[in-house]
Parts: structure tokens; sequence; C-alpha cells
């Protein structure tokens, strides 16, 4: 089963529960038995926003991770200081929005396109493109229009949204507009994007 990594908690002094977001079965929290031994092969495999092939074994409460084979390994993000604060907050920002046990295979590959454009990419406008992947995953889980004048950051492609000629403040207000359209949608607050030197918002 293809799988993203996104999270891992700490449950016993060699357990973890890892958060998965699967191709074929959406979200899903294993148990990692013994996965801070030393000696355990899996734990290398897991780092967070890696791209794996897993197996995974029923269990009475929680399922358990039995295999767990690297597939992609985004090298150039964990080498950066900004790319790595923005993956962490889009993790974030992902993982508590989507609930468990809802298969969409589209919004495993919009995931996916994301760190595969962050990893590639040889400098990041981190605020646009925070601001861009929040308007773009509340559209794509369905959350009403947009205003037309935010229309362009769903027409627009990473690479655009990187791109894009805007002041400081005008960031500043189109990243506070997609928190807003997120939170009246839910009904819940996204956590602030903080950069390398500040928390925005």
């Amino acid at each position: 089963m293809l799988a993203i990594v996104l999270a891992r908690k700490d449950i016993k002094e060699f357990d973890q529960i890892v958060s998965l977001y699967t191709r074929e079965q959406g979200k899903k929290d294993v148990l990692a038995k013994g996965i801070k031994k030393i000696t355990s092969k899996n734990s290398s495999n897991l780092e967070i926003i890696s791209v794996v092939e897993v197996e995974i074994a029923q269990g009475k409460e929680t399922d358990h991770l039995t295999k767990v084979q690297p597939i992609k390994i985004f090298h150039r993000i964990y080498s950066d200081v900004d790319k790595i604060l923005l993956a962490g907050y889009i993790i974030q920002v992902f993982d508590d929005a989507v609930l468990a046990g809802e298969k969409d295979a589209a919004l495993f590959d919009f995931l996916l396109g994301f760190f595969e454009f962050l990893n590639t990419a040889s400098t990041i406008n981190s605020l646009p493109l925070a601001t861009g992947f929040i308007f773009k995953f509340w559209h794509h889980l369905g959350f009403g229009e947009l205003e037309g004048k935010y229309a362009l950051w769903l027409e627009s492609s990473w690479d655009e949204i990187n791109n894009l000629h805007v002041s400081k403040i005008e960031a500043q207000l189109a990243y506070q507009a997609a928190l807003q359209f997120a939170q009246y949608h839910t009904g819940k607050k996204l956590a602030k994007f903080i950069e390398s030197d500040r928390i925005i918002g």
C-alpha cells in the first residue's frame, strides 16, 4: 500500500503510532511496535513526508505496521531549513483536517505533487506557497468557492505561485484570507505558519 508519512507519536518505550495517508485507504493510524529500537529496520524508512510502500496487519484495536519499503525520500527538503518549516506546516494542516478512513486518491496525488515541487524547487517563496496550499486544499475538500480576486491561487501552478510578484503586505493579506476561508468552512482555526524568524498571522 502506497503511503505518505504524516506523523509519528511515541506511546511506549519502543513503540510509536504512525499516521499515514495512503492512496488506497486514505488516512490510517497504525502501531509500529519496536520502531525505536536500535535494531529496528523500519525506523529509518519512516521519515516524515517520505513516500513508502507499507504492509499493515489488522489488530483488535489498532492495525499494526508490519513492513515498510522506502519509495521516495525528499532529500532536498530535509537539507533546507525553509523547506522543512513549510513542509512541516503543510503536514500539520493536512493531518488536522483529514479524517481517517476516507479514501481519496486525488488528494494523495495533490499532497505528493506539492512535496515533489518543493523538493525540486531551487528556492521557495514560503508564504505564497502556504497560502496556495490552503486555498487549493480546502477547495479540493469541497468547501465553497473563492472570491474572484483569489481565483489565481486555484488556477496557478506551484511554480507560478512560487514566483508571484507580490509585496510582503499583499502576501500576508492573502494568507490571512486563506486562514479565514478555511476557518469559515470548518469552524476550526488553523495553526499559524512559522517562518525561520517569525510566526505569520
